[in-house]
């Protein structure tokens, strides 16, 4: 039996053969789902050999795909690039009211 070394000490992220971070999940992920697939298409009495070539092919670009996202992103950039997708590129302020009042003394001194 194999023996992989997840734990590479403290403060340090767990990696496995390369992945590390949430990429781990995202192969797990996929794996269970390139299975779930193997298995409805074998239940459907889809050719064997159909069956098979589809599911090597679609766990094969999976497993290429996360590779080549670990590879980009590293271990927090693809959360990093989801934040930076979803957060406003301007801020715009259409109201002059926020700054009428700025040089005003709130604590009544003059």
């Amino acid at each position: 039996m194999p023996f992989y070394d997840l734990n590479r000490g403290i403060n340090k992220p767990v990696e496995f053969k390369g992945l590390v971070g949430s990429n781990i999940y995202f192969l797990v992920a996929g794996i269970g789902l390139t299975f779930a697939l193997f298995v409805t298409m074998y239940m459907l009495s889809v050719p064997l050999v159909l069956t098979i070539l589809i599911t090597f092919a679609l766990g094969g670009g999976m497993w290429a795909g996360v590779f080549a996202l670990n590879r980009k992103y590293g271990e927090h950039g693809l959360m990093k690039a989801s934040a930076r997708r979803s957060s406003p590129k301007y801020i715009t302020n259409r109201q002059s009211r926020l700054f009428q009042h700025l040089n005003e003394d709130r604590a009544g001194r003059e």
